[in-house]
């Protein structure tokens, strides 16, 4: 008799737990249709269909609405349009993109701006960078050109060291710059040669990684 009291007392608990179990996939459908309403807002409100909306979207929602409109095109805008131009000119092989905290870098292959051991830009080289620095208009944040070089010696008429070599790449970058009208209060230039190499200099691959010119866009974080 008792067996049966105490089954009969624990029926009501059963209903309970399938109503809870009804009021959770209820409550996750809402959150759905919800979310799915807004990803339509947002895919109507963007009417340019511009690549770099969801980006921007990307950094508003992220809780960077604070900062100003040109912090959010130095950072995640800017990267989105480098990227772009890389793809479009399929020059993956010359460029790559590196991000962290201080700096937005630009590496830039020497074979796609100067001949071997020179620093005059060639033709290949101006196309490059003229949509590079197109990319850079309107960009107030201060920009540091990087020139290095492997570890095999070289010494001729003009240049007497990587130091040199690496210095004179820089400054040919920094000087096409100005003459697209950066302002030259923004721009620096500086040469390290062999000293800060990425890879070991111990391989054809290494050595290639080295010779590099990096374009570093310092990334500028607004007090709030």
């Amino acid at each position: 008799m008792d067996r049966q009291k105490k089954s009969s007392y624990e029926d009501p608990f059963e209903v309970q737990d399938n109503g809870d179990e009804i009021n959770t996939v209820y409550g996750d459908l809402v959150t759905f249709i919800m979310m799915l309403f807004i990803l339509l807002f947002v895919l109507s409100y963007n009417e340019k269909q511009n690549e770099d909306f969801f980006t921007e979207m990307n950094v508003k929602f992220g809780g960077k609405e604070q900062q100003s409109q040109h912090s959010i095109t130095t950072d995640s805008v800017l990267v989105s349009q480098l990227q772009n131009f890389i793809e479009q000119e399929k020059l993956e092989e010359y460029m790559q993109i590196l991000v962290d905290e201080q700096k937005i870098k630009l590496m830039l292959a020497p074979s796609l701006l100067f001949d071997s051991g020179k620093a005059d830009i060639k033709s290949k080289g101006f196309k490059a960078l003229n949509g590079v620095s197109k990319i850079l208009e309107g960009v107030d944040n201060p920009v540091i050109i990087e020139g290095h070089t492997d570890n095999v010696p070289i010494r001729t008429a003009k240049y007497e060291s990587n130091w040199d070599l690496s210095m004179y790449r820089a400054l040919s970058v920094l000087k096409y710059f100005l003459k697209k009208g950066h302002d030259p209060q923004q721009l620096s230039a500086q040469g390290f040669g062999e000293y800060r190499p990425v890879s070991p200099n111990t391989t054809l691959e290494g050595r290639a990684r080295n010779r590099r010119i990096e374009v570093n866009i310092i990334r500028i974080t607004e007090k709030v």
